[in-house]
């Protein structure tokens, strides 16, 4: 659990001090220091604060992402702009919330990357949202082209995952099985080469089926 101000860092374990699911909780003041930490502990999750010292938040995730592609870590941030949210994204976050967020969302965020799910939710998501682009409307040669791997079903789960949603989700919405998104989701990663929800992401957006 990363972030400048004691105070914060304070309330956040007390929060999550009182939920039997959260074990050890590991601090660091600055995003040098969560680097050094992670190195120390390897947590099963890491909470990111966007701003801090020595080290921002998205410069410490990336050093964390490339040591440890598998470790999820939720960035939490005062500032919740698109902007925000796709760089945060782009350094491989699995989840994004705003500071102004309800304090239990904070521990359902935790719950959800733990079990491998990611969590961009509420007004995180309605601003990445509209920036799904319908292949069937605003398909092109290239995209197609860039594309050509992936099933049609393939792609309707790749956008969905890339929202923020999960397989037990994506399965409602599309009313198939969530053992079938499973497969769609292992065949994606096979596909497109990538290991985890984060990866999805950033090919997301690399190839334009999201854009901000």
């Amino acid at each position: 659990m990363a972030d400048d101000h004691s105070l914060v860092r304070h309330g956040m374990r007390e929060l999550l001090s009182n939920e039997k699911v959260i074990g050890d909780i590991i601090e660091a003041k600055n995003g040098h220091e969560a680097v050094m930490m992670f190195r120390s502990h390897l947590p099963d999750v890491v909470v990111m604060d966007y701003e801090m010292p020595n080290f921002d938040g998205i410069y410490a995730t990336r050093q964390i992402k490339e040591e440890q592609p598998e470790t999820p870590v939720l960035l939490v941030s005062a500032h919740s702009s698109l902007v925000h949210i796709m760089e945060g994204i782009q350094a491989g976050v699995s989840g994004f919330i705003p500071k102004a967020a309800p304090a239990e969302e904070l521990v359902s965020a935790i719950i959800e990357l733990a079990s491998g799910g990611t969590w961009f939710k509420g007004e995180v998501a309605e601003l990445i949202a509209p920036g799904l682009i319908n292949d069937s409307v605003n398909g092109n040669i290239r995209g197609k082209t860039r594309n050509k791997g992936l099933s049609q079903r393939e792609k309707e789960v790749l956008k969905l995952f890339a929202v923020g949603k999960n397989a037990e989700e994506i399965a409602n919405e599309l009313s198939i099985s969530k053992r079938t998104v499973d497969v769609h989701k292992s065949n994606i990663f096979q596909k497109i080469k990538v290991k985890n929800i984060a990866g999805l992401v950033c090919y997301a957006i690399k190839n334009n089926m999201v854009k901000f």
